[in-house]
């Protein structure tokens, strides 16, 4: 009989080889994650050494952030088309083969949606992130109306299992993608982070984070001030935030 860890191991690998494939764009969206870390650390003047990118890819944007720093990143399965400048380790689930306090820099981008234990998933960030470090988290949001990696509108407003049991009736599914409002994201974020909110100041100018919109729609967005966008947090099609390790409490 197969073990509990066993059948989660080979569901991971499984989902991940008929899942989504994340190879298009990479350039564009390494650059916006350093625009966004290099603006923070201005403010915190924490320059970073080391960086953990969780979710491999194609390994563009781990070979970019290796311009910088030195980076180590890990996937489920090995689909990289771009293996310089880095370090690469296959692992099986959302456990990370590293020390406490292993990084500067943890990047989590669009693959909270994607684990099967979202919890565990930013414990072991938390433990693996040095207490000055920070995380750099981005999810699609479950309020916005188009669902991209299905590319369908509204169907994953739907109670989870009823909206994956359409597709798999469909014949459209390749694996469960959770998505997370930005309630629910703050809620498990809470337990281990301070937050950051960065997705309003991405709405605001795109293209100071390599966003390429036309020309009429960045006149349309830049309207709004900043503030407007941080208020309407709770409709941002991809909501980012930069975390920073709670200290840990003290025992009364």
């Amino acid at each position: 009989m197969t073990s509990s860890k066993e059948s989660q191991t080979q569901r991971h690998r499984t989902d991940h080889r008929k899942g989504f494939s994340a190879t298009s764009n990479r350039r564009s969206k390494a650059d916006k994650i350093l625009t966004v870390l290099n603006e923070f650390q201005k403010i915190n003047h924490v320059p970073p050494k080391s960086f953990l990118d969780i979710g491999t890819g194609s390994g563009e944007i781990a070979s970019n952030l290796a311009e910088i720093a030195r980076v180590t990143s890990i996937d489920v399965e090995d689909t990289r088309t771009c293996k310089t400048g880095y370090r690469f380790i296959r692992i099986n689930d959302e456990t990370l083969p590293f020390p406490d306090r292993s990084f500067d820099v943890v990047i989590s981008n669009h693959v909270i949606e994607h684990v099967v234990d979202a919890q565990k998933h930013l414990a072991e960030i938390a433990r693996v992130l040095r207490d000055d470090g920070l995380v750099y988290l981005a999810t699609p949001n479950r309020i916005w109306p188009w669902e991209f990696h299905y590319q369908l509108f509204f169907l994953h407003y739907l109670p989870h299992s009823l909206f994956i049991f359409l597709l798999k009736m469909a014949g459209r599914y390749k694996e469960d993608v959770k998505l997370l409002s930005l309630f629910g994201l703050r809620k498990i974020l809470h337990r281990h982070f301070r937050l950051y909110l960065y997705s309003d100041r991405i709405c605001k100018w795109p293209g100071r984070y390599h966003l390429n919109y036309p020309a009429f729609l960045l006149k349309i967005v830049n309207v709004l001030p900043l503030s407007a966008y941080t208020r309407l947090a709770l409709f941002h099609p991809t909501l980012i935030f930069l975390l920073k390790k709670k200290a840990p409490s003290r025992a009364t």
